[in-house]
């Protein structure tokens, strides 16, 4: 199970490829913040493996830095009280949830778990999608050769 944030899920479903994170997550949970966040345009067809759950409040978190709105705090707290892992794109939500001990990963090492476990027919089909985030999601050429690198 993960905790995804709105980078996150909105990554996948425009790589078409938000189904594929089931088969590496039986489940996953958003807060309700992050569903109203969410598209318009994708929020009634978020699946039923994804699960939204109310955020906690009375999970105190300290020094909690400015740029992290309400909805990344939602998950945050999810995160802690649930102890599960968040997957997140947003630097600010990545740098404190390291932070405060909380596990992340992000599209891009969503991406290279789906092509270790083998889930795209070909490397040719994993760098399709690799370069189509890139589109979408700033990558550093450091951290794209990691997800060349097998």
């Amino acid at each position: 199970m993960i905790i995804l944030d709105n980078s996150v899920l909105s990554a996948f479903t425009r790589l078409n490829l938000l189904s594929y994170l089931e088969k590496i997550f039986t489940s996953a949970i958003i807060s309700k913040e992050i569903s109203e966040e969410y598209s318009q345009e994708w929020k009634n067809n978020i699946p039923n493996w994804i699960e939204i759950l109310e955020s906690d409040k009375s999970v105190q978190l300290k020094d909690i830095p400015i740029s992290l709105s309400s909805a990344d705090l939602s998950i945050i707290r999810l995160a802690l009280k649930l102890n599960k892992p968040i997957a997140s794109d947003d630097r600010s939500i990545r740098n404190y949830s390291k932070k405060v001990g909380i596990p992340i990963t992000g599209s891009l090492g969503l991406l290279k778990t789906l092509y270790k476990k083998n889930l795209f027919k070909t490397k040719d089909e994993y760098q399709y999608y690799l370069n189509k985030l890139q589109k979408d999601v700033y990558i550093s050429d450091e951290l794209m050769k990691w997800a060349i690198e097998d």
